[in-house]
């Protein structure tokens, strides 16, 4: 049976540096701090002596040295604040000041531009027919359209089963193999409706305006409104292997858990080029531009 809460395990890039410690004396205890913060206090209380009494700040007069030493604990203390990572402020200033030149701030696009920039963002080399994505570093993806079991109205003999299931499922996940979960909010796919709505007007025996106007409407509303301004949750499923080998493994434990129980996941369905695409354009498409482009009518 799966347990009912888990803890988040320790991570493999911890070094002495992240270990907490608490410092107490008597009935006093202080909230448990890194090494690596409360060394770096201590540095920066020692050159802040030292510039305030070895360098020309110490022959400015009494109120700007105070002044001075009002500041530099305020930057002390600022900069060796701990972030919800539990890495230290100062850890920031190198990624700020490579954001500060405008160049760094804006990719390009245009077909005149150096295509580098956006390429080291995206990091795909392209897409197979068949909805194979090569990447960059050399791994192979495959994305995949899930639809899942889990419901707040679920009983508990069903929320304990899925537990079961997921838990099981991944113990049997190679690490070769990531998986990457992603949700997007997306217009509704009006695909099918828009053919069965164009197979009424090809097999029309008679052309009247009326109905043709008609048929238009429909279809304005398809494109428009239904496609276009209403938007459903989809769930989409990525799986990234190192290599075609590690994605065969991974697609094999995916169809076994399908074709073996609903609990986990109850469908599935590999995209291929023509349908990935559009799923990775949510990610890198502007922010005025539309995922469809249905403004031709019918006639």
């Amino acid at each position: 049976m799966a347990k009912m809460t888990y803890k988040v395990p320790s991570s493999l890039n911890r070094s002495f540096l992240d270990h907490e410690i608490t410092l107490s004396k008597g009935g006093w205890a202080a909230k448990p701090s890194p090494i690596k913060q409360l060394l770096f206090f201590g540095g920066g209380v020692l050159s802040l002596l030292w510039v305030s009494t070895s360098t020309f700040v110490a022959s400015s007069g009494p109120v700007p040295i105070t002044l001075f030493v009002i500041w530099g604990l305020a930057v002390i203390i600022y900069f060796g604040g701990l972030m919800k990572t539990k890495e230290l402020r100062i850890m920031r200033v190198p990624s700020l000041l490579a954001y500060l030149p405008p160049k760094a701030r804006h990719v390009f696009t245009r077909r005149s531009s150096n295509p580098s920039d956006f390429y080291s963002i995206v990091g795909i080399d392209g897409i197979d027919e068949d909805g194979r994505i090569h990447f960059s570093d050399g791994g192979e993806g495959q994305v995949y359209l899930v639809v899942g079991s889990a419901s707040y109205l679920l009983f508990d003999e069903d929320r304990i089963g899925i537990l079961d299931r997921v838990d099981s499922f991944w113990r049997k996940v190679d690490t070769t193999c990531e998986h990457s979960f992603i949700t997007t909010k997306e217009p509704q796919r009006i695909y099918h409706q828009v053919a069965n709505l164009e197979q009424r007007n090809q097999a029309l025996q008679v052309r009247d305006p009326d109905l043709i106007e008609l048929q238009n409407e429909q279809y304005d509303i398809l494109a428009r409104h239904v496609g276009g301004k209403f938007t459903s949750i989809h769930q989409y499923l990525l799986l990234k292997g190192k290599s075609s080998d590690a994605l065969r493994r991974g697609h094999l434990v995916l169809q076994a858990e399908v074709e073996g129980s609903s609990l986990m996941v109850k469908e599935v369905t590999m995209l291929d080029r023509e349908e990935a695409e559009p799923m990775l354009r949510v990610f890198y498409r502007g922010i005025d531009d539309e995922r469809l482009n249905l403004k031709v009518p019918l006639n």
